[in-house]
């Protein structure tokens, strides 16, 4: 059946706008129910699927070709549908980062306009303004009233070692691997939730480094710098430093020791004193080897 007169007047609109910004059409071919139009700007290209329906509106779907390309052509065309009543949305953010013991741990939280006010009057907001505590209070809260609306990724410091010297191997960074676990996090979500009109990420990286990680789907990536002003990545960065902190307390129990965060005086001498008592072999258990610190912490020893 050839789609009807909305979806081609819709398209029509589409097209034009695209063209003032320098990306233009040059395939149009008629689907089942929608039309897929080959968009080429510089040296990409990529396929864009276009459909429409009364109940989803206007969906925009990547169908092959440059993923950046595709996720701008998403954010020009859907950026006026991303804020509707009864909108959804998934947020994602990060723990561990910055911190020499310890996982690297990701959340990702989905959201439509009522949980997100719900976040906001309970006081749910950037774990970093949060003491421990209320962190792992939040984070509870967050569980039991959201089953089935978040995921999280836990990467151990044993798994992000040897994650990281894979990616080192192919002259990668510990930015690819942020980009690999938030990529996991929402990839996770995406599976048992509607698809969400915007994915937020607090911003680390450019497009390019993401992008292709993600799943398809007709959704407006957006990278957002200070994004745990969203209620969904707050909420994500308050599970993910839950799950740090669980991480934290997994080494503690295992090595008798306190295992703190940071990457400061106070973390090497923690570490300092496993080394002794346990060897150089128990770095690769507690701590992300490819810091600083790990230098400093075996100059001690000869």
């Amino acid at each position: 059946m050839i789609p009807g007169g909305e979806l081609s007047r819709l398209i029509d609109s589409a097209v034009a706008k695209l063209g003032k910004s320098g990306i233009t059409a040059t395939d149009r071919r008629i689907l089942a129910n929608g039309i897929r139009i080959t968009f080429i700007t510089d040296s990409r290209s990529c396929g864009i699927n276009f459909y429409y329906s009364k109940k989803k509106g206007f969906s925009v779907v990547h169908s092959g070709g440059d993923v950046v390309l595709a996720q701008r052509i998403k954010g020009m065309l859907l950026s006026d549908n991303a804020s509707i009543p009864g909108g959804t949305w998934t947020g994602s953010d990060e723990a561990g980062k910055g911190d020499y013991m310890g996982p690297l741990t990701v959340a990702a939280v989905y959201v439509d306009q009522r949980r997100a006010e719900q976040y906001r009057s309970i006081g749910i907001t950037d774990s970093k303004q949060l003491s421990n505590d209320s962190v792992r209070g939040y984070a509870e809260r967050i569980r039991s009233s959201s089953i089935g609306l978040f995921s999280i990724v836990s990467v151990s410091p044993l798994d992000y070692n040897r994650r990281f010297g894979e990616l080192t191997r192919k002259g990668m960074n510990s930015l690819d691997m942020l980009a690999e676990c938030h990529a996991e996090a929402i990839t996770e979500l995406l599976k048992k939730t509607p698809g969400p009109l915007r994915v937020i990420i607090d911003k680390f990286c450019n497009e390019k480094r993401i992008a292709y990680l993600l799943p398809e789907g007709d959704y407006i990536l957006d990278l957002r710098i200070r994004g745990e002003s969203d209620p969904a990545v707050a909420a994500a960065s308050i599970l993910a430093r839950d799950a740090y902190l669980a991480g934290l307390d997994q080494i503690s129990r295992k090595f008798g020791i306190k295992a703190v965060s940071g990457s400061g005086a106070e973390t090497d001498k923690v570490v300092r004193k496993l080394v002794q008592e346990f060897g150089a072999d128990v770095l690769d258990e507690v701590v992300k080897i490819h810091f600083k610190n790990t230098l400093k912490v075996l100059s001690l020893f000869g």
